[in-house]
């Protein structure tokens, strides 16, 4: 099971229901708010956002069997 830390909390994967994702093109930033079983929203702060995108995409390279080119 692939979980998502940041902070100083830790969140599967699997637990997360839907995001939404919001962006300032020209300011560089993004923002992801985590829908979580359960109904929990949690609304992640710049660094954080970052941090899931990362890990989110990575996630998608490894199950759609996508190799990152260098």
């Amino acid at each position: 099971m692939t979980i998502f830390h940041f902070g100083k909390h830790a969140v599967p994967f699997a637990d997360v229901h839907d995001i939404n994702v919001t962006y300032k093109y020209h300011d560089n930033e993004i923002y992801v708010d985590l829908e979580i079983n359960g109904g929990a929203q949690l609304s992640l702060n710049l660094p954080d956002s970052l941090t899931f995108m990362d890990q989110f995409i990575k996630k998608v390279r490894e199950e759609k069997g996508l190799l990152q080119e260098s």
